[in-house]
């Protein structure tokens, strides 16, 4: 019997389908995409330092004292004269550390922070301690009446490009 050729006009029909689907599928992605926007690193990165949640270094400070260390938190506030200081909050709690960007023995900051960077999830490198009275002394300059008991010297600082909340 002769075939009328309608298997293939059915198949080819359902290629040109599949076809159009999938080109259709690859247009529609391409349009959908969107930007992936990476952390902004200051100073040192951190590179291989897994982070410690600024709620577990609040609780057990003794725990973590006078070691290198990475912390992370929520930025609260952030000095707005040069960007060397930053309040490293827990949104639950809202207790947190203040972060001291490291200062060079010519007395200059050896990074600053963006001062718009409120709000946003950062991680900080560096070694926690008790607070000291130079680093006191100028936080209460720019901040007056915040008193947290710890400090951290931080090396470098990685923050979110998005807002917490």
């Amino acid at each position: 019997m002769p075939s009328s050729g309608l298997g293939g006009k059915c198949l080819s029909k359902m290629f040109r389908i599949n076809y159009i689907l999938i080109i259709s599928w690859f247009f529609l992605a391409a349009c959908n995409r969107t930007e992936i926007m990476s952390d902004s690193v200051y100073g040192d990165p951190g590179d291989g330092i897994d982070s410690i949640p600024v709620e577990a270094v609040l609780a057990e400070p003794a725990n973590y004292t006078d070691r290198i260390m990475a912390v992370a938190g929520t930025v609260h506030e952030v000095c707005q004269v040069n960007g060397c200081w930053l309040m490293l909050r827990s949104l639950e709690t809202g207790d947190g550390l203040r972060v001291h960007t490291e200062i060079e023995e010519s007395g200059e900051y050896v990074y600053t922070v963006p001062t718009d960077i409120s709000g946003r999830h950062a991680v900080v490198f560096g070694t926690l301690s008790v607070t000291e009275e130079d680093m006191e002394a100028h936080f209460q300059e720019d901040a007056p009446g915040k008193d947290p008991a710890l400090t951290m010297i931080a090396s470098g600082v990685r923050v979110s490009p998005e807002e917490t909340r």
